[in-house]
């Protein structure tokens, strides 16, 4: 059975792709986890190197450290979105479907194929399923069904694809 996907490549999908993408990757490669990192680092420098009471210096580097933690993460989502919202596609109308031989996908701009061994992992998630291998993401939200139903897209990546579900 084929499954189409219908939806708009706009600033709402891309949104959620860059935000499921993060979910899925593992905890140390998590934005979270990156900057928290980096944010320890730097309210540890910044305690290291001032000379202040201690009550003070703490109370900064516990606000430079939310500071990189929070305005970290909103520009790296920030910085990825405008690099997706300066393709050809954004905002044009796309077409996927989904069958056992791989995905097609077509929009204003282009037309590709590709057979299931060009996407060996998938994620599901509660609103659609995300399509992985290196350097490329194909997100399928549930919201664009037109032909076939969650189950069946599921079902269908699940034999194709080494599947992982997420909550």
């Amino acid at each position: 059975m084929d499954i189409t996907y219908k939806f708009r490549a706009d600033s709402a999908y891309y949104r959620t792709l860059i935000d499921r993408y993060y979910q899925q990757r593992p905890f140390l490669l998590s934005l979270t986890a990156q900057f928290g990192l980096l944010a320890l680092i730097v309210a540890g420098i910044f305690l290291a190197s001032v000379v202040a009471p201690i009550e003070i210096k703490v109370g900064i580097a516990l606000i430079i450290a939310a500071s990189v933690l929070f305005v970290g993460i909103a520009l790296r989502k920030w910085s990825l979105y405008q690099r997706l919202k300066q393709r050809a596609d954004f905002g044009a109308e796309a077409t996927v479907t989904m069958s056992v031989h791989g995905l097609v996908a077509s929009g204003a701009h282009s037309e590709g194929r590709w057979n299931w061994a060009s996407f060996p992992r998938a994620v599901r998630y509660r609103d659609g399923i995300m399509l992985l291998r290196r350097g490329v993401i194909r997100w399928l939200p549930d919201s664009a069904l037109v032909v076939g139903t969650p189950a069946d897209a599921t079902a269908l990546a699940r034999s194709k694809s080494a599947l992982r579900e997420l909550a």
